[in-house]
């Protein structure tokens, strides 16, 4: 059976998962996947745990029993699980892989450089490394997905869009895939354009239509994301209208320092940016290492640069 069509086993959890659909996720009984999916099913259901600050280890215990020949993939997942959840991983497993030698290993060690080392051009040299080696793998897409959000915070919109034109030599059934849908969606969003926009804007909005009440952290992250594609075809109201839904979620978790970021653009656009300064200190207070606050620091030194070399020419 084609896991990327609608009759694939996996198609509702894969999609789910990677709509932050996390409680969802948890929900699902092992038993109801057959033998050949339930591994995917507790790699889903382990990391859906973690992205929820929950304790996954009766998870992996779990899953041990089922599939004791699986020693890799449950230590990575133990790894991950100790190092989200207790802030330790004393094993320093992500920190001694050099050459991922399976998926699974290679996101999350990408994605250990990136929130723990805060090292993205490792992260990106690490994947890049892997796909290199696994080429046009259509069951191994969300390498892919991470690189190009890596590279789309490095503002390397070539290597990104590369990435994009590269799926055209995957099979068709690949490019039905959320992973995929997601990855297109932030390039349209780039390429700017309302047309390009408004594709981007209708899969998230099409996405807002499952029923989100048990998962705030994923209704939080796509109402943010269409918050930012209002903005940028410059329906103000209508963002504001979505700043509203947000902040009524009370959202507390994950990504609120994004959302407070482009709090900082929409002030801008449309109050001239007269709370700019107090979003930008909840900001320093949340995540004095946010990308929006070392771009404004970086652009402040070489302000300060230029200003100094006109001062010493007069």
């Amino acid at each position: 059976m084609d896991d990327f069509s609608d009759s694939g086993e996996l198609y509702t959890i894969r999609n789910q998962f990677f709509t932050s659909q996390h409680h969802k996720v948890l929900s699902y009984s092992l038993d109801s996947f057959s033998r050949d999916n339930q591994l995917k099913v507790i790699e889903f259901q382990v990391r859906s745990s973690v992205a929820l600050s929950q304790d996954a280890s009766q998870l992996i215990d779990n899953g041990k029993s089922i599939f004791p020949e699986q020693t890799q993939v449950f230590d990575v997942l133990q790894a991950w699980n100790d190092l989200m959840t207790f802030g330790t991983d004393e094993s320093t497993y992500f920190d001694d892989v050099v050459n991922p030698e399976f998926e699974l290993q290679a996101i999350l060690t990408a994605l250990y450089y990136v929130k723990f080392k805060k090292d993205i051009p490792l992260a990106i040299q690490l994947l890049v490394k892997y796909t290199n080696y696994n080429t046009n793998n259509v069951k191994e897409l969300e390498p892919y997905l991470i690189l190009v959000q890596l590279y789309l915070v490095k503002e390397n919109f070539s290597e990104a869009y590369k990435i994009y034109t590269g799926f055209q030599n995957f099979p068709p059934q690949a490019r039905d895939n959320i992973i995929y849908q997601v990855l297109e969606s932030w390039i349209l969003s780039i390429k700017g354009e309302s047309d390009n926009i408004s594709n981007a804007f209708y899969f998230y909005d099409e996405m807002l239509s499952s029923d989100f009440e048990d998962d705030p952290q994923g209704k939080f992250r796509i109402l943010n994301v269409l918050f930012v594609m209002t903005m940028q075809l410059k329906h103000l109201p209508e963002a504001k209208e979505l700043l509203n839904q947000i902040n009524a979620l009370n959202y507390k978790g994950n990504e609120n320092d994004d959302f407070l970021a482009n709090q900082v653009t929409f002030d801008y656009l449309t109050n001239n940016g007269a709370n700019v300064e107090s979003l930008l200190q909840h900001l320093e207070e949340s995540n004095p290492e946010h990308q929006l606050l070392a771009d404004l620091a970086e652009k402040e030194a070489k302000f300060d640069e230029i200003v100094s070399k006109y001062q010493t020419a007069t």
